[in-house]
């Protein structure tokens, strides 16, 4: 284990204190307690590194047209595993599954998750591409889906956020995935949707 006062020790502490500073503690009831989520300071550096590469017009491409078939492959082999992004980059991802908005027939796609306080949230950055990503239009039409994470399924509903609220999920992204700002520069054209996620027994016990 890493010694005290060593740079490696001092990483992760910085990791820590961002987590608490950016509220991504676990969710009440311990929805995400097996999850990890590693920060920036907290990353490996083959995850930093593929990260900042993701954040960059051919990486982006690249694993636009790569991640999320193999994602699909690793949750049909192994849907009690993590996919296999995460395993690679350290990110929390898991599988969103909408209704399409025109079809009505259901819709997986994998997708980094932002921790939050009792839920989720997703970021509409389609690698920073011009057009929103269909599974958008999916959640508004349809703001019921499911999420899988590390192959427990979570019944949830979608709901757009605004100003600070918004804000403040993309703060806490950025302490883990800082492509988020690349993106944004590239899709200045629109905003970034990002909704949030809350589990549907949160709206039954009401």
């Amino acid at each position: 284990s890493p010694r005290p006062g060593s740079p490696h020790s001092s990483g992760r502490a910085a990791g820590r204190a961002a987590r608490r500073a950016t509220g991504r503690a676990s969710p009440r009831g311990g929805i995400l307690a097996s999850m990890p989520v590693h920060t920036h300071a907290e990353a490996t550096a083959f995850e930093r590194a593929l990260r900042a590469l993701g954040g960059t017009r051919p990486g982006s491409w690249f694993f636009s047209h790569t991640l999320h078939r193999l994602d699909r492959v690793s949750a049909r082999w192994a849907p009690d595993r993590p996919l296999i992004s995460q395993v690679l980059s350290g990110l929390p991802v898991g599988m969103l599954t909408t209704t399409g908005a025109k079809s009505g027939l259901p819709r997986p796609v994998p997708l980094v998750i932002v921790p939050l306080d009792g839920g989720w949230a997703v970021i509409a950055s389609s690698f920073g591409r011009a057009r929103h990503p269909a599974w958008r239009a999916n959640l508004l039409a349809h703001p019921t889906a499911t999420l899988e994470l590390d192959g427990r399924t979570h019944p949830v509903r979608a709901r757009l956020t605004h100003g600070e609220e918004r804000a403040a999920i993309l703060r806490s992204a950025m302490a883990f995935y800082r492509g988020y700002a690349a993106y944004a520069r590239r899709a200045s054209q629109r905003e970034i949707d990002i909704f949030g996620l809350r589990p549907v027994s949160q709206f039954e016990q009401r």
